[in-house]
């Protein structure tokens, strides 16, 4: 093809990815048939508006994508109890329930979910966060999980959010951070009212969480046999004030021990630096993270970070209640704090009528830039008799990373038109063809509202990827923590293996990186938890490489 004609398709294509983002909503097709269950009775128990997450899972290690979502159940004792629910993929984009199969049919008031293979035998297990005691799940290696909450101790009583496995001491076993909220049981539930500006009168409303006194998260040290150690207060993680919905595995400070990030609702939000000696020290007030740019505490609720820039710098961001903007906290790499960089990044309008729970960072059209996607609803279904312009159920958001330091709005022109009571979110490339796809977990008290939604990416022309999972040897099997940089082109992009993050759920660990036009990535680095560094070169594009630890230098 002569130069000219090449040059004029380039020009094109980059048009086309620009004006060509598309999710489509197949979750009809896909078999996936999912509502939520609040176990509301009318007495605006507090928990029924609040949960609960989704995760992207391989749960029988066949290299597809399967569906976790979680659920309420009843108050009291019900032959009718609800429990979570496991879809497993069948192939051709179809999944079916194996919820019983599983043996996860069990009744819990669901909240989060983190999976990871915390014994290192090779298939992920689950934990499910609860009102009430959390549960862990073992697999089996037979598509079967066995409940070894009691054994392993980690049934914290408390009510339990979001949740995250990660090795805070990089001996090779997964230990566990789990966020609590707030005191409430049904027996010390409170009463509250808001006076409506349509009738004049008072009416029952969800309350807020400033009437309960908050719950300190709690910290579980895996002991490498099967069993967790609570050392919430001896690592420094002890703190009744955080009425905490959102944890992100991050390393700002890039010295190769995992950070911790924690949204709270209505009080400051933690940074935890990792000491590196089996410690934790709370910075986001020095960091700049604890408060709003004016000094207030936010209702936050999601939460994520990564290398937004591609220039080695952290963005935090942070889904907060509505009339308070998304939190864009950003820190270049040798910058001493992070600023709230909602305005400059363009996303504070949009964002500020919206009670956003759920955000992910990812690459939506695989231009080797993360966009970022929320999910938005309040928790109040008789919001507007209070609030005249902010309705109950919202539009998800999606914004697109412009490489400029600014993102634009393309929800609805990306398809992203149904309207939802959003509260987790989590991205996978479930239909295995290389571009991420989209799962939201939806809170509601109508039909049309509680649905899951299992959102296909159907972006033209689908651009070149690289895709790693990894598999620790001296590390955690999983490579949580795995710090992964791929150079291509000229562009220099950095993703961390994790788990948690969005609001109470979990996205697949396999990491993709979007290459743009490039067909070759010239070097791959992964830096492992354990301090191994591998490095591959001359890679070709629109794969998935399976990188263990070590194997690069064999």
């Amino acid at each position: 093809m002569p130069t000219f004609l090449r040059l004029c398709v380039l020009i094109c294509l980059c048009v086309r990815v620009e004006a060509d983002v598309q999710f489509t909503d197949v979750t009809e097709l896909s078999g996936v048939d999912f509502q939520h269950f609040t176990g509301a009775t009318g007495e605006r128990y507090m928990p029924e508006t609040m949960g609960a997450g989704c995760a992207f899972l391989d749960y029988d290690t066949d290299g597809r994508l399967d569906i976790l979502l979680g659920n309420g159940t009843a108050w009291q004792a019900s032959e009718t109890a609800s429990t979570p629910r496991l879809y497993r993929n069948i192939g051709s984009e179809r999944f079916t329930d194996v919820t019983a199969a599983a043996k996860l049919n069990v009744p819990m008031y669901g909240m989060g979910i983190t999976v990871a293979d915390y014994d290192n035998d090779a298939d992920p297990d689950i934990y499910f966060t609860n009102v009430g005691e959390n549960r862990l799940f073992r697999n089996n290696g037979d598509r079967t999980f066995t409940d070894v909450t009691g054994f392993a101790a980690v049934a914290d009583p408390s009510w339990s959010t979001s949740a995250a496995f990660f090795d805070a001491d990089n001996d090779g076993w997964l230990d566990l951070f789990v966020c609590n909220y707030v005191e409430w049981t049904p027996e010390t539930d409170l009463p509250c009212t808001l006076n409506s500006t349509i009738d004049n009168a008072q009416h029952r409303t969800y309350c807020t969480p400033t009437v309960y006194t908050g719950q300190s998260s709690r910290f579980y040290q895996n002991r490498g046999d099967g069993t967790f150690a609570d050392l919430t207060a001896q690592v420094g993680l002890y703190n009744p004030i955080g009425k905490s919905l959102g944890v992100t595995l991050l390393d700002y400070n890039r010295d190769g021990w995992i950070d911790l990030a924690v949204a709270n609702d209505t009080e400051p939000n933690f940074l935890y630096r990792n000491n590196g000696d089996g410690t934790f020290t709370d910075e986001a007030l020095v960091m700049g993270v604890a408060f709003s740019e004016t000094g207030s505490a936010r209702g936050s609720m999601g939460i994520d970070a990564a290398d937004v820039y591609n220039n080695g710098g952290t963005v935090i961001v942070i889904g907060n209640f509505s009339n308070e903007k998304t939190a864009f906290f950003y820190a270049k790499p040798d910058d001493s704090y992070f600023t709230d960089n909602a305005d400059p990044a363009e996303i504070a309008n949009v964002s500020y009528r919206s009670l956003t729970f759920g955000v992910l960072f990812f690459d939506c059209d695989l231009d080797g830039a993360l966009d970022l996607f929320c999910v938005n609803g309040h928790i109040e279904p008789e919001v507007l008799r209070y609030q005249q312009h902010t309705p109950y159920a919202q539009l998800s958001s999606l914004f697109q990373n412009q490489k400029d330091g600014t993102f634009r709005d393309i929800t609805q022109r990306a398809g992203l038109v149904r309207e939802g009571v959003g509260r987790g979110c989590a991205y996978g490339d479930y239909d295995n063809d290389g571009d991420l796809d989209l799962l939201v977990s939806n809170n509601g008290v109508k039909d049309e509202y509680n649905r899951a939604w299992l959102l296909r990416n159907d972006t033209k022309p689908v651009l070149n990827y690289l895709r790693v999972k990894t598999v620790g040897v001296r590390s955690n099997r999983d490579g949580i923590g795995a710090q992964v940089r791929v150079k291509s082109g000229d562009s220099l992009q950095y993703q961390m293996v994790r788990t948690g993050s969005s609001y109470c759920s979990q996205s697949e660990t396999i990491l993709t990186f979007g290459l743009g036009a490039n067909e070759t990535v010239a070097q791959l680095e992964i830096q492992w938890p354990s301090g191994e560094v591998d490095r591959y070169v001359e890679l070709r594009a629109n794969q998935t490489i399976e990188a263990i630890e070590g194997a690069s230098k064999k």
